[in-house]
Formats: structure tokens, sequence, C-alpha cells
């Protein structure tokens, strides 16, 4: 779509000092692809983007989110009495799970680990769909229909928040485990095993952070790198890059993700007469699913679990659009067409000498030619929507 001056400048005007946020599930994004979250001044359509030839950039879900939150910064001012709607393939970054979402794949079976710690809460609207056939309106440890779930203990006590049900703590440990296990402790990990391997990308972070080198390049930046890199500036500053650990963190249940066992039952899902039988996914000795004792399919049947939606679902709903993603292995049905779309344009490619293609100049030059309107007209762009169809 074509922008004149006038549009920008109103479009610039709209930007100008605000942030992608994480109530439209743009922030991270910003972060990773711009190093901050404020939303830079457009200088030209955000409808169409090109990739540098021979760059290391490459596209992936979370420059898409920031094209779709530009284009809609666009859309609001030029069509503003418009409903939006978004078509897009089933590719790995298009159909990238929502930040936070629900998915039983980023939980444990138990509270241990980093799993599930961020998963958001959840609306139990009704019986049917959430509610299993072990429910127990009055224990303590079930949460009610019209209750919002969540799926992280609190910090620390008295922390809880009055309007989100969690279960007090891990309904499977006794009073006196309970309390054991309720903060972190350090432990000691023994002699024999204890092992040589690379710091992470956290703890050389740490450590360039506290050099001036590490501080002119800035945290934002360092966590831009891959290990190698990092690596490479902490032997530049005389950082050992091998640590051999004498301790360990035992984590408490204290701000860790409930896990599939507390959240399964919680919506009554689990028979505490067979506690010990339930996996996160249990098969028989045939290799069939047993299905009544494995969590992840029990809440994987939940409708708000069925129910949750892609990242880029989520971030149109916010922005007031619709996404609709294409079904799996039907390229053909991708982006109404685009595809034949491809095909024609590869096809009007193949026709230019090769002396046209050589050095980069004269190839960007032949793609913008190609990827003109001259060539891609309303009339073709309908063609191809209707042989999808």
């Amino acid at each position: 779509m074509e922008i004149t001056e006038d549009q920008m400048k109103e479009i610039n005007a709209q930007r100008k000092d605000k942030h992608y946020t994480a109530e439209d599930g743009a922030d991270e994004a910003a972060l990773k692809v711009n190093g901050t979250t404020a939303k830079p001044q457009l200088t030209s359509s955000p409808f169409v983007q090109q990739l540098a030839f021979g760059g290391s950039v490459y596209w992936n879900s979370d420059h898409m989110i920031l094209q779709v939150c530009d284009i809609m910064d666009c859309l609001k001012v030029i069509e503003p009495e418009h409903e939006y709607v978004f078509l897009f393939d089933h590719s790995s970054g298009h159909a990238k799970k929502r930040a936070n979402g629900l998915d039983v794949k980023n939980m444990n079976v138990d509270w241990g680990g980093s799993a599930g710690m961020d998963m958001r809460t959840t609306n139990i609207e009704a019986r049917d769909g959430y509610i299993g056939p072990y429910h127990d309106e009055n224990n303590p440890w079930m949460v009610k229909v019209g209750q919002t779930l969540g799926h992280v203990y609190p910090k620390a006590a008295g922390e809880e928040d009055s309007n989100v049900f969690v279960p007090p703590s891990p309904f499977n440990l006794t009073a006196t485990a309970r309390e054991e296990k309720e903060s972190d402790v350090e432990v000691d990990i023994p002699i024999e095993k204890r092992k040589e391997r690379s710091k992470h990308k956290k703890e050389l972070i740490a450590e360039l952070m506290e050099t001036e080198t590490g501080r002119k390049v800035g945290i934002t930046n360092l966590w831009k790198l891959k290990l190698p890199a990092l690596q490479e500036k902490a032997r530049g500053v005389g950082i050992d890059i091998k640590i051999t650990p004498t301790t360990k963190t035992k984590p408490g249940w204290r701000g860790r993700g409930i896990g599939l066992l507390a959240a399964a039952y919680a919506r009554g899902w689990v028979d505490i007469e067979n506690l010990k039988q339930y996996q996160s996914m249990k098969y028989d000795d045939d290799g069939n699913l047993v299905k009544k004792y494995s969590l992840q399919y029990l809440l994987g049947q939940c409708k708000d679990f069925q129910e949750e939606v892609t990242q880029l679902e989520f971030v149109c709903k916010m922005q007031g659009a619709r996404a609709i993603i294409t079904p799996k292995y039907h390229a053909e049905l991708a982006g109404e067409g685009i595809e034949y779309t491809w095909g024609f344009l590869k096809s009007i490619y193949r026709r230019f000498p090769l002396a046209k293609k050589k050095g980069k100049a004269n190839f960007e030059a032949l793609l913008t030619k190609i990827l003109s309107r001259d060539n891609i007209t309303t009339n073709v762009v309908r063609k191809f929507s209707r042989r999808a169809r």
C-alpha cells in the first residue's frame, strides 16, 4: 500500500514517544530486533519488507510481530473505518506459540525447574470443558467455576493475588515437607560428581558487565551476541570461560510453576487414590496412550488450552485486527495464492539475461523491477486468490 507524504507525517506523529508494549505482545520482539521498545519513526511503507542480500539477518516471528504493529499504525490513519484481517501461512514463525500462553509442553509434572514460571492465568468459565470428575468445591487446593486460575506459586507468603486462585502449596506434600521444600536451598555437590563446564551466557554477561569493555558494549547488545562471541570477549579481558561448580540450587516451590499434576488436580482431573499412576504421558506395554493417567492429555483437552491462540493471533487481536493462519502442509492456500504469485514472478525473473543478475546492485535493481505493481497487478493477485480457493 502506498503512503503519501502527508499520511506518513500523521502516522509518525501518532507514533511519537510511543512504545511496543507487553499488552500488545510486542515488547519482547522489539527488544530482540531493535534493542528498545520505542517505536521508530517510519521512513517508508511497512507493508513490503526487503531483506539485505547476503545479510546475516533472518526474518522471524519477532520481525513479523513488529511489521503487524507498524502496519496497524498506518491503517488506523489511512483506513480507520475498516475491519482488519491478516492472513498468514502456517510457518513455524507464524504459528509460534503465544509467549506465556497455556501450553502443556511448557510444564513439568511437578513444580521443580523453570518451566511454566511465566504461564498466564486462565478463567474457569464452566464445569464443562474445564472441570474433571474428581472435583470437590470444598477442597482448598481446587479451583471453583468462575475463578481465575494461576499457574505460578506466589514468591512469598502474603503476596497472593486475591483475584487469582493458586493452590496454596503442592497438594501432594505433607505439612512438614511443604515447609522444608518451600524455599531454594544451596547444597554441596559431592566431590566425585563435580564437573567442569562452560559458563552460560548469563554468567559471562554478568562478569563482562563488571568490566569497562562490557559496560561500553552494553547489556542489551551483549545479550544479542551468540555464546562463541561472548566467550571471545571474555577471553579478551581475562575472564575464564570455564567453571567447576561446587554447589547447586535445590529449588523450592515458592515462585515456581505449579506443574501439570497440581494444575490437573486443581481442576479435578486427578484421582487421589491412584496418584502414583500419573505421568506426563503414560503408555501401556503395547505403546498405547493411557489417557486417564496422562497429564498432558488431560489438561490439553480443557477448553482454554485447546483455544489458546498463537503469538501472532494474540498480537493482531490486541491491535484490533483478526489473524487467520492457513492449514499446515497446504502451500497452495497460503496467503490467498501467494505461492502462485511467487511462481509467476520467478518465471519473469528467468526471462532476463544473466548479465542483469550479476552483481549486488544489478540483482537488487532487477528484483525491485520484478516486484513492482507493473507485474503484481490487482487483476493478477485476484486471479491467484481465486485459484487458492
